[in-house]
């Protein structure tokens, strides 16, 4: 990284909004209106590097499901502590044209475009603009947002810099099998067959299915599709999927890119696979087959496009004979590499170091300066997840936010974060409540220990015994889903030790 990239301060801490002189001039310049297509030379970007003053910088990637709101507020994508950043400045979203755009969420001191075209140049005098609030600006790769002042800088990449994203990851494994899907991960980035991911809720599909999609280098976008969402009418379902043309129906005010086009020479992620209509099960045919018509909703009866392609990763609970798709879609998907997701109780070795990848990542984004002690990291590494690392993760957050609250309403200058074994079991046990129990007043929480959680819930599961098992499918008549949710284990993990056991 370049000196000019680490220093985001040499311009000086004025507000952008009140400067005056040669150096610097602020002009309103126009952008196309939202029905207008942009210009077909502009650059997508792929990730973006957040500079604030006194702060390491941070990569953070883009994708076209997501926004990324930037302000004050803890809750924000990425914080930027300063009283010159509102609290919502401002939001960074992928628009249904295809383009990346940013509002200005009616901020105090304002948001501005530096063009790409400026820097390249190096002109000091470089003419800003001011993006103001309720319109959406487009923007491509090398423009730069500036929150207020020149310190607070999101600049928008072409690439994303390798090895230099702030996330969820760690650089240790120390199970045999995270190693293993470390593996399979690295094999499915060198190849472009189609992978079928197989886990449990909360085990990782997204973040997996992400991972190789940016190891393999993929220049197209990493698209989701959740089926377990989509639309069930047949219009709305073509716009969804294919996209459809501006006036093409009441309100459709601009075009709409559809989701396989929008994933042409990426990735298209089919999350919750198993979910997948019938008639959005003949359109992905279609598409795999180059057959059909793949004519976006209202498009002329001339209408010539390319079929999309796109490397497929689908994800499924449930093994694809199980499930309600058309068999030669179901072959399709199971063609290439098929993961199966350990879940955390067979992984429980890399639980400290999750922790502390999210830990890191909440300093880096929420700018929160935590940390857990090892007797609370002991204890999670012990606890058991039935929501995965989904559950564990949000845990952490969780914790981690209430500590930074209790300080700030003690009065606490804020000061280092100290997550406690304490302050954890308080936690788990009011979730413990939440879930297991109703119409019970709480009993006082702050001396919580696990022995006032419920016996079965602390269990691991690999400690179940046949009886408790039996006891409890007694209970629920046979209702797997029931037990599962009473013994504090996922369906499939109950499956798992009921076929150990010999229990049909």
């Amino acid at each position: 990284m370049s000196e000019n990239n680490k220093k985001s301060g040499h311009f000086g801490s004025e507000n952008l909004t009140t400067a005056t002189g040669p150096s610097l001039s602020l002009t309103q310049k126009a952008i196309p209106a939202p029905d207008q297509p942009a210009s077909a030379s502009l650059h997508e970007p792929k990730a973006i590097r957040v500079q604030r003053e006194g702060i390491e910088d941070l990569i953070v990637p883009l994708y076209p499901d997501r926004s990324y709101v930037f302000g004050r507020a803890p809750e924000s994508t990425v914080v930027f502590p300063f009283e010159s950043v509102s609290r919502h400045h401002g939001r960074l979203a992928f628009r249904e044209d295809h383009q990346w755009v940013y509002r200005d969420l009616n901020s105090k001191n304002g948001s501005f475009k530096e063009p790409a075209a400026a820097q390249a140049e190096g002109d000091a005098r470089t003419h800003l603009t001011q993006m103001g609030p309720s319109q959406d600006w487009i923007l491509e790769a090398g423009d730069v947002i500036l929150l207020g002042n020149r310190n607070n800088r999101v600049s928008l990449l072409s690439e994303v810099p390798y090895g230099l994203i702030a996330g969820p990851r760690s650089s240790k494994v120390s199970s045999a099998a995270s190693l293993h899907l470390e593996q399979s991960i690295n094999i499915c980035a060198r190849h472009s067959l189609p992978v079928f991911l197989l886990g449990d809720s909360g085990t990782g599909k997204t973040f997996i299915a992400r991972e190789i999609h940016s190891r393999s280098h993929s220049e197209g976008n990493f698209v989701i599709l959740n089926c377990g969402r989509l639309p069930q009418e047949s219009a709305s379902l073509t716009s969804e999927l294919l996209g459809h043309v501006k006036g093409a129906f009441t309100g459709a005010a601009i075009a709409r890119i559809g989701k396989f086009f929008s994933a042409n020479d990426g990735t298209l992620f089919l999350d919750e696979v198993e979910f997948l209509p019938r008639i959005a099960q003949d359109f992905l045919i279609d598409v795999l087959e180059g057959t059909g018509s793949l004519a976006p909703l209202g498009a002329p009866a001339d209408f010539r496009e390319a079929p999309p392609r796109f490397r497929l990763i689908s994800a499924s609970k449930v093994p694809l004979q199980e499930s309600e798709l058309r068999p030669d879609l179901a072959q399709r998907l199971a063609t290439g590499d098929i993961i199966i997701i350990p879940t955390l109780e067979e992984r429980r070795e890399d639980i400290p170091n999750l922790v502390q990848s999210f830990v890191h990542r909440l300093k880096a984004e929420q700018q929160y300066d935590a940390e857990i002690t090892s007797d609370a990291i002991d204890f999670l590494q012990k606890e058991n997840w039935p929501g995965q690392i989904r559950e564990l993760e949000t845990t952490v957050r969780a914790v981690v936010a209430r500590e930074a609250a209790r300080q700030d309403l003690e009065g606490i200058k804020r000061q280092k974060i100290v997550v406690t074994l304490g302050a954890v079991k308080s936690y788990l046990l009011q979730r413990q409540i939440g879930f297991r129990r109703s119409s019970v007043t709480p009993p006082p929480v702050k001396n919580a220990t696990s022995e006032d959680l419920p016996e079965l819930a602390r269990k691991r599961p690999g400690d179940l015994t046949e009886q408790e098992i039996q006891r409890s499918l007694e209970k629920h008549r046979g209702n797997k889903t029931r037990v599962a949710a009473e013994l504090g284990i996922a369906v499939n993990t109950l499956k798992s030790r009921m076929k150990a056991f010999g229990i049909d």
